[in-house]
């Protein structure tokens, strides 16, 4: 029987999500392995069993709640690290369908990590990318006609165990190079998770079947659903601050600009 460890944070109002994902998860995430849940949270709703593993996390607030999860992975290493397989899971995403060993797991030989196509960007051009364009940070990844580009989620991504881990310090010593160096990446953790995968030809790439927005519209048959957060959870997960509003857009205008000049070949 194949082994499982499951990486899931659900700080602060996060827990409310808990529940749905845990028993979707037991019903429809192979069904046939042995799984074991690695649980960040401050929740006292969640009780340890044999399979559920519980670390006591205090809420950081955004985005160190999400940029240092690396951080927590190390964290817990040692005892990750017997199982053959590892995954991380956002925690407002639910099982809605059957996932097997072939659809989701890499293969072992070419194949070592995980990751599922943004469904927000799987037939955009490489050039509308969120990608980060700044060379300031660790994260940077250049304009360039000559590789084949995906962008990826960073809600959902794991592999074979031990090399999953190595994605893992490899993004943690990044983005904490990033904070020594007074700079954060656009899109945090989701922006090392793209320079630590880009170019590489070792990842199973999985559709966004398996990061399928509640309610989207896209073509695809969900396995995985994000859950909308403010319709599940309310204002509490309105947390992007203004500032953050405000860098995004200069991002975006000074991204499509770039743009532009690179489909005119300037």
């Amino acid at each position: 029987m194949i082994t499982i460890g499951i990486l899931y944070i659900c700080t602060g109002k996060y827990s409310i999500f808990w529940k749905a994902f845990y028993e979707s998860s037991e019903q429809y995430f192979l069904p046939d392995a042995e799984k074991h849940y690695f649980v960040f949270t401050d929740s006292s709703e969640i009780n340890e069993t044999d399979k559920i593993h519980v670390y006591y996390e205090k809420p950081k607030g955004f985005p160190l709640d999400s940029l240092l999860r690396f951080d927590m992975f190390l964290g817990i290493k040692k005892e990750v690290s017997i199982y053959d397989y590892a995954f991380f899971f956002n925690s407002n995403m639910v099982f809605v369908r059957k996932v097997s060993r072939v659809d989701i797991l890499p293969d072992g030989k070419k194949e070592r990590l995980v990751a599922v196509l943004h469904p927000g960007y799987y037939n955009k051009e490489a050039m509308a990318y969120n990608y980060e364009r700044r060379r300031a940070s660790t994260a940077f990844i250049p304009y360039d006609r000559k590789n084949n580009y995906h962008y990826f989620m960073g809600g959902l991504n794991g592999g074979i165990t031990e090399d999953y881990y190595r994605l893992i310090d490899g993004c943690n010593r990044n983005i904490h190079q990033d904070m020594d160096d007074n700079i954060m990446a656009i899109y945090h953790d989701e922006s090392h998770l793209n320079k630590y995968l880009y170019d590489r030809d070792d990842v199973k790439i999985l559709p966004p079947s398996y990061g399928f927005p509640e309610d989207g519209k896209l073509p695809f048959e969900p396995y995985i659903v994000i859950q909308n957060k403010m319709k599940h959870g309310g204002k509490y997960f309105d947390k992007l601050p203004k500032a953050e509003y405000r860098k995004r857009l200069i991002f975006f205008v000074k991204r499509n600009l770039l743009a532009s000049k690179w489909r005119l070949g300037l």
